[in-house]
């Protein structure tokens, strides 16, 4: 099961959201600590605002109609935000609406503590008029809490009325199961909207901030695959003045001193070749005096010694090949290049005996280096020829598409370890079956192909064919 990749600035953002959530509630739990649960504060706001305009609201209306049709009112504002509205005298005692229990808490808030001098008179006007607050009127005492078990939300506003029956003053208690009470008690939207917005401003404020930093680490991972495929050249910007500054620099020195290494390693790996190469041909030269004077009996071990001489001076000479193939775009000219007519002569003098089938258009035309063009085809069909000519022909493609030159060759041998197709151009790595003195070669020779091809401003692949066999692609950009 893979992984979710998160970009980083993502990730960032959401343990900001994270973070902005935990604030909120240890906010909410210090309120409520501080009012000992008590949810009165809520009414300071919008939610008291629209509990005393449902409040008025209900005044007015009951006013204009007679008492036997305030339960029929009661009920239908109650569905209308889906909470029990209900009357009740100041005593706790409900005059009207639907029956409900009352929990001891919720009692005491049901009395109207006002004075009568404090209270305006009971709002009885004539029918057709209705009478309005005036804006400057104190607000009507009001609650809000939880209680109850199962636990409820109870709202009561004090009224300005009064029933016939009982003259002493009414209070609207609203029972819902939820805190938002059908968005009387508690609007959520705006609270959603306001978190909304607090996440927006807050990734456009930390957008530039992330932003520098996620852009940087992905120049530097680009910065260091590169440095990975041997571009030691490559560098980092230091403009920051950071740990990721600081991680620039470190990236920088190490590139340098990889580069200073690795070219060391080559300089020495060529000087050892080309010192190799003078006493090996005197030995060549001092066999082939002793092979004129030797008996019979010598004969064999000189043979022996000869062919030692021999695999020697290749491996030399593939050395010295490969230490020179990075100069191979300023020692050479890229000319335009008859590809049909090239791989003819390389299969004339790499595999004449291998079964080679070519299928190269006569008029396929390449721009690039004709001597690492030709040293890197040689060396891949000498490798198909030498590990599978015994198994069925090899076969060599090319084509042109999409402004490339596609150039397949493909046989039906053994193959390799899928594990080792990443590596199979890395020098001096051969795969366990090429370990055999009989067929194993120096492990060069894609090394060098590679770097032919790479000189050639190409690019070299190799894959599995199925259900045997090995497959090289070379791409080339087209005349």
């Amino acid at each position: 099961m893979s992984r979710l990749h998160l970009p980083l600035y993502l990730k960032i953002l959401l343990w900001f959201g994270v973070n902005l959530l935990v604030l909120a509630l240890l906010v909410f739990g210090f309120l409520g600590m501080q009012f000992r649960m008590s949810l009165d504060w809520m009414l300071s706001g919008e939610a008291g605002e629209r509990v005393s305009a449902i409040g008025d609201s209900l005044t007015d209306e009951l006013s204009q109609l007679p008492e036997q049709e305030w339960p029929a009112a009661l009920h239908q504002h109650g569905a209308q935000y889906d909470v029990t509205f209900a009357l009740f005298s100041s005593a706790g005692t409900q005059v009207m609406g639907t029956s409900v229990q009352v929990p001891a808490e919720v009692l005491p808030k049901l009395i109207d503590k006002r004075s009568p001098n404090d209270r305006p008179p009971p709002r009885r006007p004539p029918p057709g008029v209705v009478r309005k607050r005036p804006a400057d009127a104190p607000p009507k005492p009001r609650f809000l809490l939880r209680a109850g078990d199962p636990a409820h939300y109870w709202a009561g506003v004090h009224l300005d009325l009064t029933q016939q029956s009982d003259h002493r003053p009414l209070t609207l208690l609203m029972v819902s199961n939820t805190i938002t009470g059908g968005g009387l008690f508690f609007d959520l939207w705006p609270w959603l909207g306001l978190a909304t917005a607090a996440l927006l401003l807050s990734a456009l404020v930390w957008m530039p901030f992330v932003r520098g930093i996620t852009g940087f680490i992905g120049k530097l991972n680009q910065a260091a695959g590169r440095i990975a495929q041997g571009n030691f050249g490559e560098r980092v910007s230091r403009s920051r003045n950071d740990e990721l500054g600081e991680l620039s620099s470190s990236v920088n020195t190490m590139a340098a001193q990889l580069g200073e290494y690795v070219a060391q390693q080559r300089r020495i790996t060529a000087d050892v070749a080309h010192e190799l190469c003078s006493p090996i041909a005197r030995m060549q030269m001092a066999l082939g005096v002793v092979e004129q004077r030797s008996t019979p009996e010598q004969s064999g071990y000189l043979q022996k010694l000869d062919a030692e001489l021999q695999h020697m001076a290749r491996l030399v000479e593939e050395v010295l090949v490969f230490s020179k193939s990075e100069t191979l775009p300023e020692r050479e000219t890229a000319e335009d290049i008859n590809l049909h007519e090239l791989i003819v002569s390389v299969i004339a003098r790499e595999a004449p005996e291998a079964d080679v089938q070519l299928n190269v258009p006569n008029g396929l035309q390449v721009h690039s280096l004709r001597d690492a063009l030709d040293r890197a085809i040689g060396n891949i069909l000498r490798n198909a020829a030498r590990y599978a000519a015994e198994a069925g022909p090899v076969q060599i493609c090319a084509n042109q598409q999409d402004g490339n030159i596609i150039i397949l060759i493909s046989d039906q041998g053994p193959g390799v370890p899928p594990e080792t197709l990443p590596r199979l151009f890395e020098p001096f790595y051969r795969p366990e079956a090429a370990r055999r003195r009989s067929t194993g070669g120096s492990g060069l020779g894609l090394a060098i192909t590679k770097r032919c091809i790479e000189a050639c401003r190409g690019t070299v692949t190799a894959r599995l064919c199925e259900p045997t066999g090995l497959e090289i692609i070379i791409f080339l950009p087209a005349a």
